[in-house]
């Protein structure tokens, strides 16, 4: 059954259910005109929006499928308020969709979104859905919250702090190249494009051990250690051999025939985070959370980044994912 065949109503009655994950502070949730929910005592709010838009964020049966499509919608929303050291608390989406879409990969997509927003117990509260010519375009709103006062910026960093990351960097690009090319390996790099994962857990540490800066690789590495020196006014020196680079995305590299430090610098979409602290709290960090890695230090500057690759020292310009 096509979309256009159930109707908005009949669609938004497919889905409705099983949209609280978190119901305590919502008062009104999904079928009014609004929704209206709580907010915590002595808590700040964090509001974060992202678009996703088929064939240019996403290729149905090649880069991935619609499930895949509705968790990743809200992932790289959820990412955004880890990049604040928030907690995610509720969302609202759009749907564009056009009207041949298949009812069956509809539900796909909301299954998609339910779990993860089950996964982090996030609340969906409403939405909207309209009509695209031109295939899916999905917009997610999300909100969080974080302790008054707390909220971590790009702009902090300091002198004498340590730069660091979470995990490995450059695995969902190198798992959109390999999709692309219908590989049948490389399962660690596709699930990393396609199911990545929200660094929430991290970002609540971070607070806690008074991390200086924070930011998330959505647009690669270069790009963000670059917005990070930008809006502190500082220069970050990073060692390009102290950059963790998963086995799987070095065979890769190695068997395209590509540059892992494209993937690494330029690719985006991993939603690992970037972060500068003082050394002393990042030991105590390490001794909670083993999976960062120290990869540069902050100097005094003028919002640059300094690659340095062994005796070799060069500017590393902000390139990465951009919209235009």
């Amino acid at each position: 059954m096509k979309i256009s065949e159930l109707g908005e109503f009949g669609f938004i009655d497919a889905i409705k259910e099983d949209t609280l994950f978190n119901p305590d502070p919502v008062v009104i949730g999904i079928g009014d005109d609004g929704a209206v929910y709580k907010t915590s005592e002595g808590m700040e709010q964090v509001a974060v929006i992202d678009t996703m838009v088929e064939n240019s964020h996403f290729i149905i049966h090649r880069t991935g499928d619609w499930y895949d499509v509705g968790y990743k919608a809200v992932a790289s929303n959820l990412s955004d308020i880890a990049a604040m050291g928030g907690i995610p608390t509720h969302i609202v989406l759009s749907t564009a969709i056009a009207p041949d879409m298949e009812v069956e990969g509809l539900i796909s997509l909301y299954d998609g979104i339910k779990d993860i927003c089950r996964t982090y117990h996030v609340n969906i509260l409403g939405g909207d859905t309209v009509t695209s010519k031109e295939g899916m375009v999905i917009t997610v709103a999300a909100f969080g919250e974080i302790e008054a006062g707390k909220a971590i910026r790009r702009s902090g960093a300091r002198p004498g702090d340590i730069v660091a990351v979470s995990h490995t960097i450059g695995n969902s690009s190198g798992g959109l190249a390999a999709l692309l090319q219908n590989h049948d390996g490389y399962p660690q790099l596709k699930r990393a494009h396609r199911f990545p994962v929200p660094q929430v857990e991290l970002g609540r540490l971070l607070v806690k051990y008074n991390c200086h800066s924070l930011n998330d690789i959505s647009d690669g590495l270069a790009s963000e250690s670059n917005e990070i020196a930008k809006a502190s006014g500082v220069r970050l020196v990073l060692k390009k051999d102290a950059i963790p680079v998963s086995d799987e995305l070095t065979s890769w590299a190695a068997e395209s025939k590509t540059s892992v430090w494209n993937y690494v610098f330029n690719g985006g979409e991993d939603y690992e985070l970037i972060f500068t602290m003082e050394p002393a709290d990042f030991h105590s960090l390490q001794s909670e959370y083993s999976d960062v890695t120290k990869i540069g230090v902050v100097r005094s500057g003028n919002g640059d980044v300094l690659l340095v690759d062994g005796d070799t020292e060069s500017i590393l310009a902000p390139t990465g994912w951009t919209h235009f």
